[in-house]
């Protein structure tokens, strides 16, 4: 279920944040063709955005879709899982498990609300200007992913524990 989950929120999140993710892939680009001095490519950014975007929404769309059939073969009682293990794998997999979602949401923390820069194209966005919906849409995916990390992890632990 964790995994069914997990690919749904990552998917959700890469095909909303698919304008945003090409647009930096483009710029990154431009900038370090700028930094060695090599020559300007052809000018065809529009065509290869909207490649770059289709391939962000596809591959969204993919791991979302893999993670909807997990959570339906779950909840049908069709998926094959392994005997759950205890003591000392659960142990480990809680640690590891609520470790990430420690990191994340120190990550997320420290970040609160602070734009990564768009490298150096672009207009620049005050600080307090929404964020374009897709955007917004990541970003909760994104905390949804941190607090079940933690939780799983957590479960993980508890179970290991006993």
């Amino acid at each position: 279920m964790f995994v069914g989950i997990l690919f749904t929120l990552m998917g959700i999140s890469l095909a909303a944040a698919a304008r945003r993710s090409a647009a930096d892939a483009l710029s990154w680009e431009r900038q370090w063709r700028t930094a060695v001095g090599a020559a300007e490519p052809v000018r065809d950014e529009e065509p290869r955005r909207r490649r770059l975007m289709l391939a962000y929404r596809v591959g969204g769309f993919i791991f979302a879709g893999a993670g909807v059939l997990l959570l339906l073969l779950v909840a049908t009682g069709r998926a094959a899982f392994a005997v759950r293990g205890g003591g000392r794998e659960a142990l480990i997999g809680g640690v590891l498990f609520t470790a990430c979602g420690v990191v994340m949401a120190v990550n997320a923390w420290l970040r609160r609300g602070r734009r990564a820069p768009q490298f150096l194209d672009g207009e620049l966005l005050a600080e307090e200007a929404p964020l374009p919906f897709g955007e917004r849409v990541a970003a909760v995916c994104g905390h949804a992913m941190t607090v079940l990390f933690f939780a799983f992890g957590l479960r993980l632990l508890r179970e290991g524990l006993r």
